[in-house]
């Protein structure tokens, strides 16, 4: 069975051609965890406390990402509500 953040990847169309998909998979896992852990980063408006799960906030996490389509947009969008269905 597909985890929530692949079946959002899926939903929100967080892939093109497919080449960075395993790269932005396994980076936002880890991603998730961090939230999770209110891991802070350089987006964070707080070091201490509960993590805004915002789009900045995830940009600058999967910064190191590239995406050739520009799919940028709905991998947010993707993330962001795999991180809202696994906090819920």
């Amino acid at each position: 069975d597909p985890s929530p953040l692949q079946r959002a990847f899926v939903d929100h169309d967080g892939f093109q051609c497919g080449y960075c998909t395993p790269g932005q998979i396994c980076s936002a896992t880890a991603m998730l965890e961090e939230l999770a852990n209110d891991w802070p980063s350089d987006a964070s408006d707080d070091l201490e406390g509960k993590i805004e799960i915002s789009g900045e906030e995830i940009r600058e996490r999967m910064s190191g990402n590239l995406c050739r389509c520009g799919a940028y947009a709905n991998i947010v969008a993707a993330i962001r509500d795999a991180a809202t269905e696994t906090s819920a």
